[in-house]
């Protein structure tokens, strides 16, 4: 046990100034009150050496001061009393008896009440720790200040940290990152240009986690450049051990349900971009289960994932690596035993020799990575708890069977791009699937009949230049995401998907349809891509109280209704003459842009960027618009503008317009602006 009553002398500190003054100015607050800090990272961010250095700092401004090193272990082997004798035994400079470990002798009390104190508690694990150690920490004198350090936030505000006093630690930056690795791989601030590369290499092994570089200045102090490359390779496969069981401890403390989730995240979903809200659906053990929202907020409350503001999990490198070893460790020599595979060489392994087993949950590979490989037909049919594949990119497709025999039906995440074959398995199940993605791939169909898809959010078969058919999705209610462009050889969509209510995306391509027509359903689509003949005519209305974005390629929608939230409308080599009247009362809408119009006559809207609008006459921009929006006008390669008019709104000229045109006058409220043909230069506006 060690309770440090005296300050340690720390040296080599690196990058962490900026957390020292900012964690200063918050103790240093003027404050009578006694106030708790708390400060917070995963392990080995430098949390204690931090706390170290502040006690360092500052202690000689207190009546009493103690350093509390790993509280949760001392806690474990001694138990409460003994740590409470112990602790105010150091502070107070005389031997303290407990008889319970409810509350404090009231001889302590007064004494305690009459001194300022710094108390540094770290490795904090406790939710009620402060309450167990002091009773109410309010006993100590006016100005004291204790400090926690943890790797869970929700332990610092079940203590009663504010949430305005707790600190989180970061990484440090690539040059702080070198400077602390050179002085303990070199003993010293200066090294050998001869080791330069090979010391970024670590740096950017490590990611700024100052333990990492520590460890491994300290392994490779000393050792010439084989070494050094040995073990940066050793890396790849098995993190450090001194890393790994450093970082383990914030997994040990998870229970079942949250380490489940943390191994999910980190052998597959990291890096793929899926929004938390689908993460959630997909990490459900069942329809019910609602403990992956409390499950995801435990990881980050424990410092082991971030979320962005985009809704996106992400995880530091260290982090990842020690939960892929804790994969590893399930079954060391067989890879087809184990819960989760990712690793290019295991998958090859376990796929070439069909070893493929029930204990298999994920799969993720770049097919394009693995050596040529003959598959069999059974070989996912022994992966029965299959829940999550994801293949990005194209394999040995000549090496793949004609047919599949099965695919698990707990399957929920399924990509594999570029699919090699006709179809799915005929006994396909698709009663689990939350997302199906095939694009690109050789399907001419995906299942037959009826199936019940209440779970199904996404479909996506883009580029899929062979299918014909797609399956009935009317029973799909929570479709959400449809992606059924650049599919020449489709002829046809079961009208009852444009009236699916949570359909938010659509990106269709209806060229070779033989007939489309879509009016008065798609009341719930927020994003939709239209891609079109202009050798055929179809009605295509949309109306959609949601609509925010519209890109249309060589066709447009012939009527818009009630478009109040539109943004951005684009429209590329279309026969349309006029846009809607309906643009007239857009007031969200912020870009619209015309690439190559056949017959645009006139624009009456927002924002616009025209694009290659060799028939444009005029271009007219209300006033009205632009209370709502900041607008420009940028028209390029506009022959047909030369010696005609072009009316915009006299706050709506941006310095490109200013550049082109002069001879402006001012008529009622508007600028009429009159091209001049010499001072015309597309070019430079393009360069601009």
């Amino acid at each position: 046990m060690r309770l440090d009553k005296n300050p340690v002398s720390l040296k080599g500190l690196i990058g962490i100034d900026r957390s020292i003054q900012y964690l200063e100015s918050m103790l240093q607050h003027e404050s009578s009150n006694v106030r708790v800090i708390g400060i917070w990272g995963m392990g080995g961010i430098g949390k204690t050496t931090i706390a170290q250095e502040i006690l360092n700092k500052l202690c000689s401004g207190y009546d009493g001061y103690c350093f509390f090193v790993n509280v949760k272990e001392e806690i474990r082997r001694h138990g409460i009393i003994t740590l409470k004798e112990i602790f105010f035994s150091t502070l107070l400079q005389e031997n303290v008896k407990m008889i319970t470990a409810n509350g404090l002798p009231n001889y302590i009390k007064r004494k305690i009440g009459r001194m300022k104190v710094l108390i540094v508690l770290d490795d904090v694990n406790d939710s009620d720790l402060l309450e167990k150690l002091f009773g109410n920490h309010d006993w100590f004198g006016p100005g004291s200040r204790i400090i926690l350090t943890t790797r869970d936030k929700q332990v610092l505000i079940a203590n009663k940290v504010h949430v305005d006093d707790i600190y989180q630690v970061g990484v440090l930056n690539p040059s702080e990152a070198l400077e602390l690795f050179i002085l303990h791989a070199f003993n010293q601030k200066h090294f050998d240009m001869e080791y330069y590369k090979l010391s970024k290499r670590v740096v950017c092994y490590a990611k700024g986690i100052p333990l990492v570089l520590k460890v491994l200045g300290g392994l490779l102090c000393g050792k010439d450049k084989e070494v050094w490359e040995s073990q940066l390779d050793k890396l790849k496969n098995m993190p450090n051990t001194d890393v790994y069981n450093a970082m383990r401890l914030s997994y040990d403390d998870l229970d079942r349900k949250e380490q489940k989730i943390f191994l999910d995240l980190a052998c597959f979903f990291i890096g793929l971009d899926v929004k938390v809200d689908l993460i959630k659906v997909l990490l459900k053990d069942n329809e019910r289960d609602n403990s992956v929202v409390v499950g995801l907020e435990r990881l980050k409350d424990k410092s082991l994932i971030t979320i962005s503001k985009y809704n996106i999990v992400y995880m530091h490198d260290i982090i990842q690596e020690m939960g892929w070893e804790i994969v590893r460790q399930e079954s060391i020599e067989d890879p087809g035993s184990r819960s989760r595979l990712w690793d290019a060489d295991d998958i090859y392994e376990v796929l070439k020799n069909n070893k493929g087993t029930e204990s298999i949950r994920s799969i993720r590979a770049d097919l394009s990575a693995i050596r040529e490989l003959k598959l069999s037909p059974d070989t996912f049919t022994k992966m029965s708890k299959l829940q999550f594949l994801y293949f990005p990119h194209q394999g040995c497709v000549d090496n793949f069977p004609h047919r599949l025999q099965s695919f698990s039906v707990e399957l929920r995440y399924f990509v594999w791009r570029y699919f090699p074959l006709k179809s799915l398995p005929e006994n396909f199940s698709a009663k689990n699937l939350v997302l199906l993605d095939l694009s690109y791939s050789r399907v001419e169909k995906l299942w037959d009949g009826v199936q019940n898809l209440k779970n199904l959010k996404e479909v996506k078969v883009s580029g899929s230049k062979n299918l014909k058919e797609l399956p009935n999705l009317s029973e799909a209610t929570n479709l959400e995401v449809l992606d059924i462009s650049a599919c020449p050889q489709l002829a046809s969509v079961i009208p009852s998907i444009f009236s699916l209510n949570k359909l938010k995306i659509m990106k269709l391509n209806y060229q070779s349809f033989t007939q489309m027509i879509i009016d008065n359903h798609t009341s719930s689509i927020s994003f939709f891509t239209l891609q079109g003949s202009t050798k055929q005519k179809k009605l295509i209305s949309v109306t959609s109280e949601e609509l925010i974005s519209c890109v249309c390629y060589k066709e447009k929608p012939s009527s818009f209704v009630c478009q109040s939230k539109l943004e951005m409308f684009r429209i590329t080599e279309s026969d349309m003459g006029r846009l809607p009247s309906s643009f007239m009362n857009l007031r969200r809408q912020r870009y619209l842009r015309v690439l190559d119009p056949r017959e645009l006559l006139m624009i009456e809207s927002g924002s616009v960027d025209v694009i290659d609008c060799k028939s444009l006459k005029d271009v007219l921009v209300l006033v009205e618009q632009f209370r709502y929006n900041s607008s420009d006008v940028d028209i390029q390669n506009y022959q047909g503008l030369i010696e005609e008019s072009v009316v915009v709104a006299l706050d709506a000229i941006s310095s490109t317009v200013e550049t082109v045109f002069d001879h402006s006058e001012l008529i009622d409220d508007k600028i009429l602006i009159h091209i001049d043909e010499e001072k015309l230069n597309p070019s430079k506006i393009i360069d601009e």
